[in-house]
């Protein structure tokens, strides 16, 4: 998957759920990782190793907290991966 879908798909989640309580945890430990998706998805920086290997920690956090154990799968967009998840939207 392409760092630039990760992401984006870390971008929707952050606006969706930047207020639920149960992701406190993902928003707190993810400071880095939040902001430079952002640059990464607005095509403000290229990534050197280390900012790729903190992509992708946010990314597969951001899976395992919504319950995904696939990480393989290549994930379009967020709302792909809340089908797959195991959690309700409504709590």
């Amino acid at each position: 998957m392409e760092l630039k879908t990760k992401a984006e798909i870390i971008i929707q989640f952050t606006e969706q759920f930047v207020d639920d309580e149960r992701f406190e945890d993902f928003f707190s430990y993810n400071d880095l990782g939040i902001p430079l998706s952002v640059a990464v998805f607005n095509d403000l920086c290229q990534l050197n190793d280390k900012g790729i290997i903190t992509l992708d920690e946010t990314f597969t956090m951001l899976l395992h907290d919504l319950g995904v154990l696939e990480s393989d799968t290549e994930f379009e967009d967020l709302q792909q991966i809340l089908e797959e998840s195991n959690i309700d939207e409504e709590e």
